[in-house]
């Protein structure tokens, strides 16, 4: 018997899911982004199935020590999934692309204030 997994999405995650989806289906077209939905779906499944396929998320700060990432498959590979393994299957905290400022929105989505944590730049 397989074990499906569960995927719990927090409401970051379905906020940027939304809004991807609604930026593909007005620059590109429905059955573009009806593909990233698809594809979107379909890593969360896997995720869920195998929670340690994805990398950790390489950070110092104890709210982002359970933080995993995995890129979706091309041609949407430009967009991360940064999720938290958790009883029965995984926790989707955002879906953003590589090219944002993946720490500051984490770190907002989280509740980790600024100077919080590992980071020890001086100034």
């Amino acid at each position: 018997m397989r074990d499906k997994g569960k995927v719990k999405r927090r409401r970051g995650a379905q906020q940027d899911l939304v809004a991807i989806y609604r930026r593909y289906a007005r620059e590109a077209g429905i059955k573009v982004a009806d593909k990233f939905f698809d594809a979107t779906e379909a890593a969360f499944r896997r995720l869920a199935r195998v929670p340690g396929l994805g990398t950790r998320y390489d950070h110092d700060h104890p709210a982002l020590a359970e933080l995993r990432i995995s890129a979706l498959s091309t041609p949407f590979n430009a967009y991360l999934i940064f999720y938290k393994p958790v009883a029965g299957g995984v926790e989707i905290v955002r879906v953003l692309h590589g090219a944002r400022d993946t720490y500051g929105i984490l770190a907002e989505e989280l509740g980790i204030e600024e100077g919080a944590g590992g980071d020890q730049a001086g100034e």
